[in-house]
């Protein structure tokens, strides 16, 4: 059986059931015997720019003509519906950038008419159509940079930092133009799993809460905060203890162990202390856990020097900046990566910490750029300014 031939009448008597006499789409393809698609064709022919230019018939009154133009007006706004719908459906499919559903869209209706319904321009189209279907080299170049990040991140890292990263290395992207880099390059971040907090409760009795959230601090070791999580391996349970500098939002001490006790978070602090040698006035805080209200650990502070704030209990807000830590942790590299052993665990967080964390990972608290950088370039900028005032 041959392809059926239409004569251009039926084609214009086709097209008149859906402008002029109200009927579906879909009623008037099943009235006729035709396919949808073939109908939808013939109005977007006789529709070519998304306006019908006809004069009104001869004898019209002007509310006729008025009717006549809403008429018109509802068959576009039905076909933008249609169009968006369908390019939607394919966009979802994972069939490829969005000039590759734009070609397989345009099956089914004009091109011009998909190009204006998503907001695309023709020219760039088909400027892609003549290039064979492959980006512009600029384009292409900004892909490969975005499946690098996406590898670089272990697939965590999302449109924003993307685009962060893009403007790092030289690429004039916002997060919106990172987003469709990524959905065109067919990256996409892993979505972590919501987690459920208590509400907060009274302040703690044997601490106040001095830091009140107030997490923008203007001076390295001024401010640190601390908190414990754990990390599952085929062991059992590896308890994780972290100290961060607020200022920079770089973790300055850590430690691991199989026990969650007074002990690990005095390592971790420890640690932080002969890293960073603070001067006096230091503050610590954290939650009120039993590590952090233990005599031991309260004694240790007051050893050296330094003034202990704690937060509401069961309030994870007033400690929320070690709180993201941990969920940066475990999104972007635990729950990514099983550890047979303790040791595998440790290796692993120590190289999340030291390697991506500080030096790599991009922070919205520290300028859009990793901890550490920040740190070192706000030292250049303290420097430049008291010589400048020296002189």
């Amino acid at each position: 059986m041959g392809r059926r031939e239409f004569s251009k009448q039926f084609k214009e008597d086709a097209v008149d059931l859906v402008l002029r006499q109200g009927y579906t789409v879909t009623k008037a393809s099943r009235a006729l015997g035709i396919g949808e698609t073939a109908l939808r064709r013939w109005m977007g022919d006789r529709l070519p720019h998304g306006a019908v230019t006809e004069p009104p018939k001869e004898g019209s009154t002007p509310a006729q003509t008025r009717i006549q133009e809403l008429e018109r007006r509802v068959a576009e706004l039905e076909r933008e519906r249609d169009i968006l719908k369908k390019f939607h459906s394919l966009l979802c499919q994972g069939t490829g950038s969005q000039y590759e559903v734009i070609q397989r869209a345009g099956k089914a209706y004009p091109v011009a008419a998909v190009c204006r319904a998503v907001g695309v321009a023709r020219s760039s189209y088909y400027a892609w159509k003549a290039r064979g279907g492959r980006p512009h080299p600029k384009r292409q170049m900004a892909l490969r940079e975005v499946c690098a990040i996406h590898a670089q991140y272990d697939q965590t890292c999302g449109s924003r930092r993307m685009s962060q990263e893009l403007r790092r290395r030289g690429h004039n992207a916002g997060r919106h133009r990172a987003r469709n880099l990524m959905r065109e390059a067919g990256v996409q971040v892993r979505v972590a799993r919501t987690h459920q907090y208590p509400k907060g409760g009274a302040t703690a009795t044997l601490a106040p809460n001095l830091l009140e959230r107030a997490f923008d601090v203007a001076m390295p070791n001024r401010v640190w905060a601390g908190d414990v999580t754990y990390v599952w391996t085929q062991e059992g349970w590896l308890y994780l203890a972290v100290v961060m500098d607020l200022f920079s939002r770089r973790v300055v001490g850590w430690a691991c162990s199989a026990s969650p006790d007074t002990n690990l978070v005095i390592r971790a602090l420890q640690l932080a202390l002969d890293v960073r040698r603070p001067a006096s006035g230091l503050m610590f805080h954290s939650d009120q856990g039993c590590q952090y209200t233990s005599h031991v650990f309260r004694y240790f502070l007051s050893q050296n020097g330094i003034t202990q704030s704690m937060s509401r209990k069961g309030n994870c807000w007033d400690n929320a900046v070690v709180e993201r830590f941990f969920r940066s942790l475990k999104t972007e590299r635990v729950r990514l990566r099983p550890y047979r052993s303790y040791l595998e665990a440790k290796i692993d967080v120590t190289d999340y910490i030291l390697t991506f964390y500080n030096q790599q990972r991009l922070h919205s608290a520290a300028g859009n750029m990793p901890p550490a950088e920040y740190e070192i370039t706000m030292q250049k900028k303290w420097k430049a300014e008291k010589v400048s005032r020296i002189t």
